[in-house]
């Protein structure tokens, strides 16, 4: 995941959207399941888990309410980790939410980072993915000399690497 993609103003306004939909939902993660969260922001959402016809280079999509979607959809690949599950659902959403590909009413994670628009919104979800899911106060709380990445990995069910750039965005921003 490329640290250096996002502006340090990018980086606040994400983090402020993140504060504000928990703010709104009077809960946060890791205290509030995920698909609590995403179902008070996006009330008719399905969210659903598929192999995309065996296509592993799929990690998620989203899917907004419209003509040819009658409700909106946040699908994520089947094939996963129960901690990468975690992450893409949270970094599906963040598309959602950053408004990602609204021309076309859908989003699909298939390309590898490329330097183009669609590398951008990658490292948007990412970075929102990160702050939804490893909150900078709480993340802080537990991230101790003395505790193992896996045992805040475990804190979160995220995976080690996900804590492990959290860490280096939160030490980029003064952390």
């Amino acid at each position: 995941m490329p640290l250096n993609r996002l502006s340090l103003q990018r980086q606040a306004e994400i983090t402020d959207l993140v504060n504000a939909l928990t703010l709104h939902a009077g809960m946060a993660y890791p205290e509030a399941p995920l698909k609590k969260l995403i179902q008070d922001t996006i009330p008719d959402v399905l969210i659903r888990e598929d192999d995309f016809d065996g296509n592993s280079h799929v990690k998620g999509a989203v899917f907004r309410k419209s003509k040819t979607f009658p409700r909106s959809i946040i699908a994520i690949q089947s094939n996963q980790t129960k901690r990468s599950k975690t992450f893409s659902l949270a970094h599906e959403f963040g598309h959602y939410v950053l408004k990602h590909n609204p021309s076309r009413n859908y989003y699909i994670d298939d390309m590898p980072f490329d330097g183009t628009k669609h590398m951008q919104d990658e490292a948007e979800a990412n970075f929102f993915a990160q702050t939804l899911l490893m909150p900078r106060d709480v993340f802080m709380k537990v991230d101790k000399p003395f505790v193992s990445d896996q045992s805040i990995a475990d804190f979160f069910g995220v995976s080690e690497s996900v804590v492990r750039v959290r860490r280096e965005w939160l030490k980029r921003n003064g952390y």
